[in-house]
């Protein structure tokens, strides 16, 4: 029957077979209702389906692929990394503030998916750990296990561009190279998304326009050192099971010893303009290299015995074929704090290659920002107790 369904969701046609989403309700006697997602086949240049109800579909590319597609190289320096350095964007090599273009594309039904019912919302970076919805066993996440995750997306295409961390229902915290060159009318964010080519989840992911970026003044477009921003959403998220905050640390906390952390995102599984995103939020485990230990390794590698490590970087990975990626751009690195909880360590952002052994990626030291981040949100009026761990 699972596959006799998957046979009815994926639809090929150029433009006279439509799917009719009745036939669903013959199938499973009105229990299931109608699929969120259905997958046609169109026109090159079509954005929009009605099927033979009248019910209108929008059509949303999803992920950069094209290996035509030229960015500049960055200058390169022995001592700052650039142009040595992969920055964790969406296309390979490309400059922080130059827009990527390619995708896929599918077909939403959003009115149809069920909203989750009303529960107690725990607080600050509590991760699921049992399923709320379809495991996979391909990417290693499951449905809602990281609530705090949120998709980046372009808001004139419906491209993904990147990830960042839900600190608020309001505020996103995400790198300053990923959100730089869109202005807030052209960027949207996703919240409580899984899987970005079909609808698999139980519950529907939340879609809010940007109200305001704001990048900080240190920001160095180039290494990229202070590589961090907030995004101010136009209107509150609503948190539920699969949509919650992370904690973030107090200033200057130090993570250099742990281990177990994790970091999330839709990356590549290697660089380069031909290697597809992934579909599905990943997750790879990784521990926190201590500040030293990781500019050894780093001066080891083409960057040379010249480069020094800047204090608003720290550094985690080193396994072989296990660490964050092209397209990981602004994804979160938490690091556990007990009872399924997690605390915001880092932001992906720089690295050498993928995964290679020895090699560290580098990440933005978000306990450097707290104070930062904490004085915006009392400018913008925002409550900061969403990110804080209240132990009472």
């Amino acid at each position: 029957m699972y596959l006799y369904l998957l046979a009815v969701l994926v639809v090929v046609a150029e433009s006279q077979y439509t799917l009719d989403p009745g036939v669903l309700d013959k199938i499973f006697n009105n229990n299931l209702g109608y699929p969120k997602v259905i997958t046609v086949k169109l026109k090159e240049g079509v954005t929009s389906y009605v099927d033979t109800e009248g019910r209108q579909y929008v059509c949303i590319p999803q992920y950069p692929s094209d290996p035509n597609i030229s960015a500049d190289e960055m200058s390169n320096s022995s001592v700052t990394g650039c142009g040595v350095l992969q920055v964790r964007s969406s296309g390979e090599n490309d400059d922080p503030c130059t827009p990527i273009l390619d995708s896929l594309c599918t077909m939403l039904i959003e009115s149809m998916t069920p909203k989750p019912p009303p529960t107690k919302i725990r607080g600050c970076g509590y991760r699921n750990p049992k399923e709320l919805g379809i495991p996979s066993k391909t990417s290693g996440t499951q449905f809602g296990e990281f609530p705090w995750v949120i998709a980046l997306l372009n808001s004139t295409d419906q491209r993904y561009v990147g990830v960042g961390a839900l600190i608020s229902p309001e505020v996103v915290i995400t790198t300053a190279h990923v959100v730089c060159r869109f202005c807030p009318n052209s960027l949207k964010i996703r919240a409580g998304e899984w899987d970005m080519s079909k609808s698999t989840e139980i519950y529907g992911h939340q879609d809010r326009n940007v109200k305001e970026i704001y990048i900080l003044n240190e920001f160095n477009r180039t290494n990229p050192r202070h590589n961090i921003a907030l995004i101010r959403l136009e209107q509150p998220l609503d948190l539920t099971e699969h949509v919650n905050v992370v904690c973030l640390p107090e200033q200057d906390e130090v993570f250099d010893r742990c281990k177990n952390c994790i970091a999330n995102g839709w990356d590549k599984t290697a660089p380069g303009p031909k290697t597809q995103h992934s579909s599905i939020l990943k997750k790879v485990q990784i521990d926190i290299i201590p500040y030293t230990r990781c500019s050894t390794l780093l001066k080891r590698t083409r960057l040379g015995s010249n480069f020094r490590l800047h204090s608003s970087f720290i550094c985690g990975g080193g396994a072989e074929s296990k660490n964050t990626c092209q397209g990981d751009g602004g994804a979160p690195l938490v690091c556990p704090i007990g009872n399924d909880r997690y605390k915001l360590t880092g932001l992906v952002s720089w690295g050498i290659g993928c995964g290679q052994k020895a090699t560290p990626a580098l990440y933005t030291n978000v306990p450097k920002y707290r104070q930062w981040v904490d004085k915006k949100m009392e400018n913008w009026g925002l409550e900061t107790l969403w990110y804080k761990i209240d132990d009472s």
